[in-house]
Order: C-alpha cells, then sequence, then structure tokens
C-alpha cells in the first residue's frame, strides 16, 4: 500500500520538472545556486549516468538566459549575449561527444577531474566552435555560434559564467525533499 505523502511528493516533484522544460526563451534559468530547482531533475535525468550537470554561476554583463530543451539522452540550454547574438552559447549535456579534431587543454579550476577538449571551427565572419567537457558517465559540450563581427573573447565570459555541478547534490535533494530517489549516477540503478 502507498502511502499519501509520497504520492503527493511524487506528484510536486513531477510538477516542479514539468515547470522547467522548455523548447522557447522561457524555462528555468539552472543556476548553480538554485539547485533544488526542478530543471535539476530533468537534466539529471536526461543522462542518468552523468557525474556532472552543467549549470550557470553568474551573468555577465550582457548575457541572459535564452531557453532550455530537455529531453531523454540530452539536457540542453542556452545563453543569449548583447554582443554575440542570440542563441551565442548552447550547452548539451550527453552520454558521450565525438571529440575528433579538437585538441585536449587544462581545465578550469572549476572543471577539476574532466578532460577538456577545445576545437574552434571558425573564426571569420563570426566565431563558432566547441568546448568538451568528459567525465565519469558524461559529457558536457559548449558550443559557442556568434554573430558576424563579435569577439572571440565572448568565449571567455561564456566558460566563466558556465560551471558544474555534481549530480550527487540533485540525488541528495530529492531524496531529501520527497523521500523519492532518482536512478543513475549516485543512485540506484535506473529501470531497462
Amino acid at each position: 500500500m502507498r502511502r499519501p505523502g509520497r504520492l503527493i511528493s511524487l506528484a510536486v516533484l513531477a510538477v516542479l520538472a514539468l515547470t522547467a522544460c522548455s523548447t522557447g526563451g522561457g524555462g528555468r534559468t539552472p543556476l548553480c545556486t538554485s539547485s533544488g530547482d526542478g530543471v535539476f531533475v530533468l537534466l539529471a535525468q536526461s543522462v542518468p549516468s552523468a557525474t556532472r550537470l552543467p549549470c550557470v554561476a553568474e551573468f555577465p554583463a550582457g548575457w541572459s538566459f535564452g531557453g532550455s530543451n530537455i529531453s531523454s539522452g540530452l539536457g540542453r540550454f542556452w545563453l543569449d549575449s548583447d554582443r554575440g547574438g542570440i542563441h551565442a552559447v548552447e550547452v548539451s549535456l550527453r552520454r558521450s561527444c565525438d571529440t575528433a579534431g579538437a585538441i585536449e587543454e587544462q581545465p578550469a579550476p572549476d572543471e577539476a577531474n574532466t578532460r577538456v577538449f577545445v576545437r574552434p571551427d571558425s573564426l571569420n565572419p563570426s566565431f563558432t566552435g566547441v568546448r568538451f567537457l568528459l567525465f565519469e558517465g558524461g559529457c558536457i559540450d559548449y558550443t559557442f555560434n556568434f554573430a558576424s563581427g563579435a569577439s572571440s573573447t565572448l568565449a571567455i565570459e561564456a566558460i566563466e559564467a558556465l560551471s558544474l555541478l555534481p549530480r550527487a547534490t540533485i540525488v541528495a535533494e530529492v531524496h531529501d525533499a520527497t523521500g523519492l530517489s532518482l536512478c543513475g549516477a549516485g543512485a540506484p540503478p535506473c529501470a531497462g
């Protein structure tokens, strides 16, 4: 027999998760300081094997949240820039990434325990490229697609704005708040 409290907790969790998904300019910003937000539950379950989740540490001047699209196997959100354009950087969480043609470089301090690869694709007339962060169970890529004439140094601002959140943090918060367990890394295995 199920307890009514557990059903209510499950309903609350489902509502939080549904309000976090968006395919347009809306949605919930995955701020590193608000890990209890439903958007992280969606990100965590989009790639259950991933031990880290992407988040926004802080917005540099001129940057804003553009939207998100989270589904099974892929969690994405993007940032807009007043200088880099709409959808200037897209952040994608996946099980794996194809780093062919990319060069390995040292991770930034908040990217510890990841392998970082960079592939610049074009400098003129607009900067495009990808930064890959590989870690246990997953990969995050930052895809840059700046407006024509925008400086490639905006990529540095974007990298500094973005960070990683341990998936274990979300697993613990969901369990503490609802008594329920997510499945995947840091939790019981997912069925099927």
